[in-house]
């Protein structure tokens, strides 16, 4: 069983590093010492391995049961977007789960594979109520497979079932602390971002009148006569004005994270987004901007201005990484229900270690970078119930996917 296959749910690789997942430094879920904590013994690996034919053959009882659980609650059924596109996939997907559940061998591999599991709940705003209730449906239907295994040897049925209830602890653990790392990384989130709200408002208070008085000073000198007729003396004060407007730019991004507003959602059509996004961006005359734009996407349920400005501050960095007659390409697409909007560069890429930090506040790569136009796209997207993902190999370039609800 192909375990690169399983909770297909995940709408993307269970594998790809999870850009918001906090590290879990205790090692409570270390697989080895999850086994010694439960107590699962070589001889629970070879009753769970005996079980293998019995629930592959009532595996559709299962899978009735379980979604039958799902479609009788109006909470549960919400979670899948769209649930008639999704079932099948749904219904391979958990019966994998189950039969590699059953086969090991139970390792490190085995474990990441499981959180992966675990956070693509998490992604997919599963529930923590409904995560438990669907864990029970298995459980209980593992003792019935256990008692028709065994009828008439109880003292082998119950050790099936001793079996069963130790490795189910050990997948439930693993998914609580998926639910627990989200829980924790969201708290990390908001202390940055109130941190940064603060100092912003400080900044900007304190820097307001400073900056006014230097752009009204570089106009004033700008009418004398003789800077008029100095080309080096203009050009120093379009240098002035230059980074004026930049500070006035990282001062209003921060602003932007510390007076997020509520998001006043609309439909419209994803190629006006784009078009209104690209309409806004400076193109380097030695790039060249591409759209690859599907006019008959269903629209788009978000605030226009908030996405419109994700998608100017994905374009602004896919420039920056353009270079030497370089492409930056604009695609949408109905991806896995959703409407993706991929924003793709043929730069450097970015580097393998520098990818796990892009999203943080103040952290850039860049000689001149701030570090706020991903951290403030992530935040517009996260407020409108989107998605960024993010792909990049080194010296080949970089795409970053925003995933929409229609």
């Amino acid at each position: 069983m192909d375990r690169g296959n399983l909770w297909e749910m995940t709408q993307g690789d269970p594998s790809s590093p999870n850009l918001d997942e906090a590290s879990s430094e205790d090692g409570r879920d270390d697989i080895e010492e999850m086994k010694s904590y439960v107590g699962l013994t070589a001889e629970d690996e070879a009753e769970l391995a005996a079980l293998q034919s019995a629930a592959h053959a009532d595996m559709e009882t299962l899978l009735d049961r379980f979604y039958g659980v799902i479609d009788a609650h109006a909470g549960a059924r919400a979670v899948f977007r769209d649930p008639k596109r999704q079932r099948a996939s749904l219904r391979r997907s958990l019966a994998a789960w189950i039969l590699t559940m059953l086969e090991g061998p139970y390792d490190q591999a085995y474990a990441e594979h499981r959180k992966a599991i675990g956070r693509a709940h998490v992604e997919n705003k599963m529930p923590q109520r409904y995560m438990l209730t669907s864990m029970n449906v298995v459980r209980s239907w593992f003792v019935g497979i256990c008692a028709a295994q065994y009828p008439g040897d109880p003292e082998r049925m119950v050790r099936a079932i001793t079996a069963v209830d130790r490795i189910l602890d050990i997948e439930l653990a693993m998914m609580l602390a998926t639910y627990r790392d989200d829980l924790l990384s969201r708290m990390q989130r908001q202390e940055r971002l109130a941190t940064l709200g603060e100092l912003a408002a400080g900044i900007h208070h304190e820097l307001k009148n400073p900056l006014a008085a230097v752009r009204t000073a570089a106009f004033a000198l700008r009418e004398r006569r003789a800077v008029r007729a100095d080309a080096r003396s203009r050009a120093l004060l379009d240098r002035v004005d230059s980074n004026v407007d930049r500070a006035t730019e990282i001062i209003s991004d921060l602003l932007s994270f510390a007076r997020l507003r509520n998001p006043e959602k609309s439909e419209i059509a994803v190629d006006r987004l784009v078009r209104g996004a690209a309409a806004r961006i400076t193109i380097p005359a030695d790039c060249r901007l591409t759209l690859d734009l599907d006019p008959d996407l269903p629209p788009a349920m978000v605030d226009a201005p908030q996405v419109e400005q994700v998608l100017v501050n994905l374009m602004s960095n896919a420039f920056d990484a353009c270079s030497g007659g370089g492409e930056v390409r604009i695609s949408s697409r109905l991806q896995a229900g959703k409407l993706a909007i991929a924003v793709t560069d043929d730069g450097m890429g970015i580097d393998p270690a520098d990818l796990q930090r892009i999203f943080e506040p103040l952290y850039s790569t860049k000689p001149e970078g701030v570090g706020l136009g991903l951290s403030l796209s992530q935040h517009l997207a996260r407020a409108n119930g989107a998605r960024l993902l993010v792909k990049s190999t080194p010296n080949q370039g970089t795409s970053v996917t925003l995933l929409l609800d229609r």
